[in-house]
């Protein structure tokens, strides 16, 4: 059983294996190579709240923007212990999935007996949905955020043409979850029901 499998499994759901990374084999055609892309990432309009997890900006460089999806604190619940959502990309012809690009944050902090595991990659049956999974591993409980805020995970994506494609939190067709140590949802735990964007820009020698 995956490791995706094992985050879910007290929920019923079956998750589909993570495709191979080559399934995203986009490039640009045509002979403007000369041209340019950058990208940008702009969060959804939803306020920040406690007990709420949203995608938010990192970093950009270029056509790469790095994306974090945070948790706001101080949490009403101090027995986090596994996280497990998509994150769908609206038009894969505009944006793609870094492979291996992912990095937990903070969110999980592993007790002396404890690990923190983590996967993320495509879906393998639908490549523009990407499959997040963070959990501590080696028994014992979760914990909360004290603070403001943590970072569940940091992905990269990069824009591959001229466009705008949504970046969001999927609500199907598996519905995004937090759990405690015991494998229950904790349901004062929200996500994000609003899109976020990535905006691709060419500049230089011409559009894809």
């Amino acid at each position: 059983m995956s490791f995706r499998s094992q985050t879910l499994a007290s929920r019923g759901f079956v998750v589909a294996s993570l495709a191979a990374f080559s399934l995203f084999g986009y490039g640009c055609g045509g002979s403007n190579h000369s041209a340019t892309l950058s990208g940008q990432f702009t969060a959804s309009a939803t306020p920040v709240a406690v007990d709420l997890i949203k995608l938010v900006p990192q970093a950009a460089s270029g056509a790469r923007v790095v994306v974090q999806a945070v948790i706001y604190g101080p949490t009403t619940s101090l027995d986090m212990y596994s996280f497990a959502f998509d994150v769908k990309i609206g038009d894969p012809t505009v944006l793609k999935f870094v492979p291996n690009s992912a990095v937990a944050g903070n969110a999980l902090i592993a007790s002396a007996v404890q690990t923190i595991q983590f996967e993320a990659g495509p879906d393998l049956s639908d490549p523009s949905r990407i499959v997040v999974g963070v959990s501590k591993f080696g028994g014992g409980s979760g914990n909360g955020v004290a603070g403001a805020s943590s970072i569940i995970v940091s992905l990269a994506f990069d824009v591959i043409k001229q466009g705008t494609s949504t970046l969001a939190i999927s609500t199907a067709p598996h519905a995004p979850a937090v759990l405690d140590h015991n494998g229950a949802v904790i349901v004062a735990i929200t996500f994000d029901p609003l899109n976020g964007s990535v905006t691709g820009i060419s500049t230089g020698g011409g559009g894809y």
